[in-house]
């Protein structure tokens, strides 16, 4: 009898409106049967932020779920860059064709789970992070992409170097030539990925984050509501939206006997 091991990913999800803000301008996604996810924070307020973070969310799915499977399994760090930049063009079409959309935008990372490997992408400042239990360690896999407060000059510059990791360097609705960032990692089993909007990183700080994830292990439902609710506890002065994605091993076996069972006349 022949046994292997195959990786099955466990997600879920939650959004919040917060404790302060009108509406949610956050807006996620997750594809199940190809392992996608994306998540958003739109911008502008009453700029139509919640627009533009929907369809950031839906064009960048869309152009994976239709993605050459071929193509996405030998450069999918790249597919998944070329999926945000779609999701730009997405939204510019709409900003030059009525003038109340010309100044939304959204931050906009994506991910996608295939052999024991994560690959993902993203523009702005919606993070994601690799939670890993067994050694009791997160890794912030993103940068944000915000104003370097090193490069501004406090005394000259108080309010910007005040401001600067609230501001964005790159969105999605912005420019024609968006450079988004990619990467990739091996997972392994009891791994998490969370994927959030900064309603949650600004509030949990990522000790909690690893904290919380060993105490609710194998519980990722859980562990969704704890950190919703620390979030809320500590202010909810933005949307809350964050994607959980947990590696669980499943064996699977075929057994040679069967096979020469089926070949007996």
């Amino acid at each position: 009898m022949h046994m292997f091991e195959k990786a099955r990913i466990t997600f879920c999800s939650r959004t919040h409106v917060g404790k302060v803000r009108r509406n949610n301008e956050d807006f996620l996604q997750i594809h199940q049967n190809r392992l996608i996810a994306a998540i958003a924070d739109g911008i502008g307020g009453d700029d139509f932020g919640e627009v533009a973070s929907q369809i950031a969310v839906d064009a960048s799915v869309e152009y994976l779920s239709n993605a050459d499977s071929d193509m996405l399994h030998q450069k999918p760090a790249q597919e998944l860059g070329n999926a945000i930049k779609y999701a730009n063009e997405a939204i510019i079409a709409i900003q030059r064709n009525e003038e109340k959309y010309r100044n939304m935008g959204s931050t906009l990372s994506c991910f996608w789970i295939t052999d024991k490997q994560l690959h993902f992408s993203w523009v702005g400042d919606s993070r994601i992070y690799l939670i890993r239990s067994s050694d009791n360690k997160i890794t912030m896999l993103t940068k944000d992409h915000t104003l370097d407060r090193d490069k501004i000059d406090a005394t000259l510059a108080p309010d910007l170097y005040r401001r600067a990791p609230n501001i964005l360097t790159q969105k999605v609705g912005s420019i024609l030539l968006l450079k988004p960032d990619t990467g990739s990692v091996e997972l392994e089993p009891n791994d998490i990925v969370l994927a959030c909007t900064d309603g949650l990183s600004d509030r949990v700080k990522s000790e909690l984050m690893l904290e919380y994830a060993a105490k609710f292990e194998g519980n990722l439902e859980s562990y969704a509501d704890v950190l919703l609710d620390r979030a809320l506890d500590c202010g909810g002065q933005d949307n809350i939206s964050f994607i959980l994605a947990q590696v669980k091993s499943c064996l699977l076996y075929t057994s040679d006997a069967a096979d020469e069972e089926d070949s007996v006349d």
